[in-house]
């Protein structure tokens, strides 16, 4: 791989990541990331899009935000979804980046943002520009040709690329970076948000499924609760409360399939600790999602001891979940598949329960801001050439937790 010999160590380089705006998850990271280094600047698009219903919080962060035109397009996806879409120019970001003087760019998302880092790199060849891929391959491959040919362009000019999950390095590699060229950088959880009490299972006959989301069409829950109220008419061994953290357009809809052996339990939207409860009181989290680049709700309810009922189509339920162990895993968009899921988790006994509960906190144990920021700052140390510990590359287990040990 090209390093970069010239750079200062670490704890004295001036780092700039670029983003459209800062996640609370981001936030955390980079929050540990900025002690690890010698100045840290965050450059944003906007300081939240119209469609997030949270505040912005950048907790003490150096934050700036760019020029910035923004353009909503509707995104249509063959599963049967559509979502706006935010497109992002930060327009001045040249101008910006030769303001600050860098010594290490980062770059979120394949697009204009990081085209203009990648020109910036041309003029500053000494400069390494990294592209942070939040992405998932099932997803990206629907994406336009105009944005899939500007994507193979920005493999030539930017230096290095950095993935979250599997499904995401496919993507890159099939762009056509090669390996020495791509980097582990993965999500962390806001472990506010996770319970992390002594956790307690339902007796048999009754169990309580906790969604925590958008009731939106991308994130499956219609058809989801539309699975489990079909598979309860012809299974009376079971009755099931489906309780919902979150709100949208598709609530009544999901309401109104509640029956004597089905309760749909709405709890609007939820902070922290009521997220946390929510996990508490529940047996298994669902999370049936048509399409998530990564999904840290699995992570959050795993952390939380909960197993997972979680689509194929999260990248972080790819990642994570091992059949039986700490969840089940199922094909939203495959009917047999999602009622073969439902019903083994419904199957599963209190005792067997408790049991994946140990594995699912084992499977999140390195899923913290911490361990994050520390694969970040081991990208910054190879780029110097410092190879005394090289950075891990591969996808799992070390990201998540150790999947070779999750039966305890």
């Amino acid at each position: 791989m090209r390093t970069f010999k010239h750079l200062p160590s670490v704890d004295q380089m001036h780092v700039v990541v670029l983003t459209n705006y800062l996640r609370r998850h981001h936030a955390l990271v980079f929050q540990q990331v900025a002690k690890r280094v010698g100045k840290l600047t965050i450059l944003l698009s906007t300081d939240m899009e119209p469609d997030r219903q949270w505040e912005a919080d950048w907790g003490g962060l150096d934050v700036q935000l760019q020029k910035n035109w923004m353009l909503t397009a509707k995104w249509k996806h063959s599963a049967g979804f559509e979502e706006p879409n935010f497109i992002h120019f930060p327009v001045d970001t040249i101008k910006q980046l030769r303001r600050l003087n860098p010594d290490v760019v980062f770059s979120y998302e394949l697009g204009m943002r990081t085209m203009f880092c990648a020109l910036f790199g041309m003029l500053r060849r000494q400069v390494p520009i990294v592209a942070v891929g939040n992405m998932a391959d099932h997803i990206e491959r629907e994406r336009g040709p105009l944005r899939r040919l500007m994507r193979r362009f920005l493999r030539t000019r930017v230096d290095f690329a950095t993935y979250n999950g599997p499904s995401c390095k496919r993507y890159l590699q099939n762009l056509g970076f090669s390996d020495d060229r791509l980097f582990h950088f993965p999500y962390c959880i806001d472990m506010d948000k996770a319970y992390a009490g002594e956790k307690s299972f339902n007796a048999d006959g009754y169990r309580r499924l906790v969604y925590l989301g958008a009731i939106s069409s991308r994130k499956g829950i219609l058809p989801f609760t539309k699975a489990i109220a079909d598979y309860l008419q012809s299974n009376d061994t079971v009755r099931v409360t489906l309780a919902i953290a979150g709100d949208g357009p598709l609530a009544d809809a999901v309401a109104q399939l509640a029956n004597d052996r089905l309760e749909i339990d709405l709890l609007g939207n939820c902070d922290a600790s009521q997220l946390a409860a929510a996990y508490q009181s529940a047996d298994i989290c669902a999370f049936p999602t048509l399409g998530d680049e990564w999904g840290l709700v699995p992570v959050e309810a795993l952390a939380s001891g909960l197993p997972v009922l979680g689509s194929c189509l999260a990248q972080s339920v790819e990642t994570i979940i091992v059949d039986e162990k700490n969840g089940w895993s199922f094909d939203p968009t495959d009917s047999d598949s999602l009622r073969s899921a439902i019903d083994r988790a419904l199957r599963t006994s209190q005792a067997d329960l408790e049991k994946m509960s140990v594995a699912a906190r084992r499977s999140a144990v390195d899923s913290t801001p911490e361990a994050s920021a520390e694969r970040f700052h081991d990208i910054l140390r190879a780029l110097t050439g410092d190879v005394s510990e090289s950075p891990v590359r591969d996808d799992a287990p070390s990201s998540v937790g150790s999947l070779g040990n999750l039966v305890p």
